[in-house]
């Protein structure tokens, strides 16, 4: 592959990656510095490229990987260290040497962490904003809980900050993609009174007004489908959210919260179990002109 040209170099994605693969080819060409010493790879990275560039740790030619890990020290990212901490015992002398290079940083991010944390939580102005935007490039998946209680504490710009934190921890790491909107969804201030009105309101409807009216019915239609499913989507977020709160409200509000957990548990996999009949023109039979019914991911029509 031909070498990319600075100046017309995309710095999305695609861009980067064609950049990244045009220093590997340098480096397998035989000059060294492809990646390493290319400050455009370290400008333009971003922490959702981490799961890329980590496929590279393996890559056959030890001078790639040796490189590879030099800018992953570069860009202070942690989301590899598991990986390259294993590279230094059981790979080369030259790409160990690397790997030391990068643990030794990476023992400095960790160190910092804290002071991090501390500072999002209690500080204001230039101070939380480099805080936050620190932690958007080195915080962990065992921060977000942390990063989180600040987020709802904040308002304002200092939320924008932080929900632009968690984004970047999430993009980070693949593993959490289905629980983005639940992570960046902003946590409830403890009331006791609230709370156990939540729970009186979702659990008559779960357990009885669903019970009774729609678990006993094979075929439901579109709108009440996806009104109940964004009735127990609001469910889980709200306790989700009220989660660090449990501690603060007394030990019969933890039980409601984990029989209304069950609750909506059972009520989802019934509602997944439902046959959906179809309530507008896009869904009626294009050859008799009636309603269709949604089973198994398709709609199909009963009449014909």
């Amino acid at each position: 592959m031909n070498p990319v040209n600075t100046g017309n170099s995309s710095s999305g994605k695609a861009g980067y990656l064609e950049r990244f693969i045009g220093g590997i080819d340098k480096i397998e060409t035989g000059r060294p510095g492809g990646i390493s010493a290319d400050r455009w790879l370290v400008v333009h990275y971003r922490p959702e490229y981490a799961p890329i560039l980590e496929h590279y740790l393996s890559y056959d030619d030890e001078r790639v990987r040796t490189e590879v890990i030099m800018l992953l020290t570069d860009v202070r990212e942690s989301y590899v260290a598991a990986t390259i901490r294993d590279m230094s015992i059981r790979d080369t002398e030259t790409v160990r040497g690397a790997c030391i290079g990068y643990l030794s940083a990476f023992l400095e991010i960790e160190e910092r962490i804290p002071l991090m944390l501390e500072i999002i939580r209690y500080k204001r102005g230039e101070e939380f904003s480099k805080a936050a935007k620190t932690l958007g490039s080195i915080g962990r998946i065992e921060d977000i809980d942390t990063i989180r209680r600040s987020y709802g504490m904040v308002k304002g710009s200092m939320r924008d900050e932080l929900h632009d934190t968690l984004s970047r921890i999430i993009n980070r790491h693949p593993e959490l993609e289905p629980k983005r909107n639940l992570i960046l969804s902003v946590p409830v201030r403890p009331d006791e009174d609230a709370f156990d009105l939540f729970l009186n309101k979702s659990i008559e409807y779960l357990d009885v007004r669903y019970r009774n009216n729609i678990f006993s019915e094979k075929i439901i239609s579109a709108t009440s489908h996806k009104n109940i499913a964004s009735a127990l989507n609001r469910m889980n977020l709200r306790l989700y959210n009220e989660a660090d709160n449990l501690n603060l409200y007394c030990a019969e509000e933890t039980e409601r919260a984990d029989f209304l957990t069950d609750l909506i548990f059972w009520a989802s996999k019934d509602l997944n179990g439902k046959i959906i009949r179809g309530s507008d023109i896009d869904h009626r039979c294009p050859r008799c002109g009636r309603d269709m019914i949604f089973y198994n991911g398709l709609w199909s029509c009963p009449h014909c």
